[in-house]
């Protein structure tokens, strides 16, 4: 195998086992609804972050940035959730009164986490990699598309197997853009 396909069946793998941590919290805790999601999202990104780190530290340096970057963004995502959730709760709650507001609420809110994961930790995963690669701005659009894919087909099975298809999913549209990331990088420098 080459290195490219040993790089991608790591990131694959870092994917689904990180997010499978997340369904092992989710069946700890609770169902994912609401809010709660963005817990569970950031605990399966930080723990795939992890994973991702042992592979790319060979690539990169300050690669031990990428697991701070999965673990922030997680949190950013969050607070964007928060934010978008208090603003829809107080919408539905001058419409359809209380109740109404805290379901729409925390559902509008765990949705707008879920969506803006990708591209908040695409972004701060970019700021890694661009010192050493210079088109490493597909980065972002391919953290964005992986975790859209991965959220569409999360639904297909319940529990830690669909965390762990979602980190599968992510893995593999991310890894496929890492290898090309790392294909363009300029000649005179290789794996570390």
């Amino acid at each position: 195998m080459t290195s490219n396909a040993v790089l991608l069946s790591w990131w694959i793998l870092a994917g689904a086992a990180g997010f499978a941590v997340a369904g092992l919290a989710e069946a700890a805790v609770g169902p994912s609804n609401g809010l709660l999601v963005v817990v569970y999202i950031t605990v399966g990104g930080t723990a795939a972050g992890l994973l991702q780190w042992l592979a790319l530290r060979r690539y990169v340096s300050g690669a031990g940035l990428w697991v701070a970057a999965c673990a922030g963004g997680g949190l950013a995502a969050g607070l964007v959730g928060v934010a978008v959730g208090a603003l829809a709760g107080l919408g539905a709650g001058v419409v359809l009164g209380l109740q109404a507001a805290l379901e729409v609420g925390a559902d509008t809110g765990g949705v707008a986490a879920a969506v803006s994961f990708g591209t908040v930790v695409g972004v701060l995963q970019w700021l890694v990699l661009q010192r050493e690669f210079p088109r490493s701005y597909w980065w972002v659009l391919g953290s964005t598309a992986g975790w859209i894919g991965g959220g569409l087909t999360a639904g297909i099975t319940e529990g830690v197997a669909g965390w762990a298809l979602l980190g599968a999913v992510y893995g593999s549209i991310t890894g496929c853009v890492l290898v090309g990331i790392l294909v363009w990088r300029p000649a005179a420098v290789g794996p570390r």
